[in-house]
C-alpha cells in the first residue's frame, strides 16, 4: 500500500514541478518582453523630445500649445483619460461601426473617409 502511495505522491510531485517549470518560463519570457517595450519606449521617448525642440526652435510653437492640442487629440474619443483610444465611425453602407484605422470598412468593403495612420485622431 506504501508503494501505491509513493508512487501517486511522486506523480503529484511530477505534475507541481512542472506546471512551476512552466510558470518559471512565463515569467522569463514577460520579463524579456517588458525589458523590450521599457526600451522601445525610451527610444519613443527620446525621438519625441527631440522633435519637439525642432518644433519649438524652427516654428515657435509654444509648450503651452503643445498642451492645449494635446487635450484636445485626447478628448477625440470622448474621455479626457491621456489616451489615444481609436475612435469609432458608422459605415455608409451597412451601418456598423468600424475603426478609423481603415479605410475600407472590414465587413463589406466600402471605402470610408477619414482613415487616419494614428488611431484616434
Amino acid at each position: 500500500m506504501s508503494f501505491l502511495w509513493d508512487m501517486a505522491q511522486d506523480q503529484r510531485i511530477g505534475e507541481v514541478s512542472s506546471k512551476a517549470s512552466g510558470a518559471r518560463s512565463q515569467a522569463q519570457t514577460a520579463q524579456e518582453q517588458t525589458e523590450q517595450l521599457e526600451s522601445r519606449l525610451e527610444s519613443l521617448m527620446l525621438a519625441n523630445a527631440a522633435m519637439w525642440s525642432l518644433l519649438r526652435e524652427r516654428l515657435g510653437v509654444t509648450d503651452g500649445e503643445l498642451i492645449e492640442r494635446m487635450r484636445q487629440i485626447d478628448l477625440l474619443d470622448g474621455k479626457a483619460d491621456g489616451k489615444m483610444s481609436a475612435r469609432v465611425l458608422e459605415c455608409p453602407t451597412c451601418k456598423r461601426t468600424m475603426s478609423t484605422r481603415f479605410r475600407r470598412c472590414v465587413y463589406c468593403g466600402t471605402p470610408v473617409a477619414g482613415g487616419s495612420p494614428f488611431p484616434g485622431v
